[in-house]
């Protein structure tokens, strides 16, 4: 039987004042395990992200960026609900950067 390394060990997830802010404000409510949208569960959960190992970790925060650059978050049906929830300019430029910095960190 073989035996097979543990996954690296994630690098604490740190969040500032300004990303915990904008993720409290417009992503928590759908993106948690408590949350009703089994899709965005599915997809991102915030409060495990913590949890995962480094390559999990490595591979929302890509996502994560990559969700921020289309505009894809959050959905249009969401935002004709709730026009408030949508991501400002600044919103989403602090969450950008700080998944990009965080990305850059997890591939060291």
């Amino acid at each position: 039987m073989a035996v097979y390394p543990a996954p690296p060990k994630a690098k604490s997830v740190k969040y500032s004042k300004k990303v915990d802010a904008v993720i409290k404000a417009k992503c928590f409510g759908c993106h948690n395990s408590e949350g009703k949208a089994k899709k965005a569960m599915a997809k991102l959960k915030w409060d495990e992200l913590t949890g995962l190992d480094q390559a999990e970790q490595l591979e929302k925060m890509k996502n994560i960026v990559g969700v921020l650059e289309k505009g894809s978050m959050p959905p249009a049906r969401m935002v004709e609900k709730k026009p408030e929830m949508k991501l400002t300019d600044k919103e989403t430029a602090i969450l950008k950067k700080w998944s990009a910095k965080y990305s850059r960190k997890l591939s060291k």
